[in-house]
């Protein structure tokens, strides 16, 4: 019984530990609101994980792909140079930033 104690505290200590981030969800919306031009990479990870890819040349382009089948671009280099949002055919849907 004690050993079950123990190993279910330090498995939920573990999975605390696993996910450092604010755990938004990767929606439109959620990136329109959480996601702001003075962020710097870390801070995009930290909100929205890693991205799926970065297709970028010369500036890095992060690709979240959303559950609806859009994605979210974000050109950054230094800094965030635009964010956008993509339909199904890469379609402009949205300007973020």
């Amino acid at each position: 019984m004690k050993n079950t104690f123990i190993l279910l505290i330090v498995s939920g200590l573990a999975a605390c530990a696993g996910d450092n981030r604010e755990s938004f969800p990767l929606t439109y919306q959620a990136f329109e609101t959480h996601l702001h031009a003075s962020m710097d990479y870390p801070a995009i990870v930290r909100n929205f994980g890693e991205p799926a890819k970065d297709i970028g040349s010369g500036i890095h382009i992060y690709v979240y792909e959303l559950p609806d089948g859009t994605e979210i671009w974000i050109g950054y280099a230094d800094e965030i140079k635009y964010a956008l949002h993509l339909g199904k055919n890469r379609q402009l849907l949205h300007t973020i930033l």
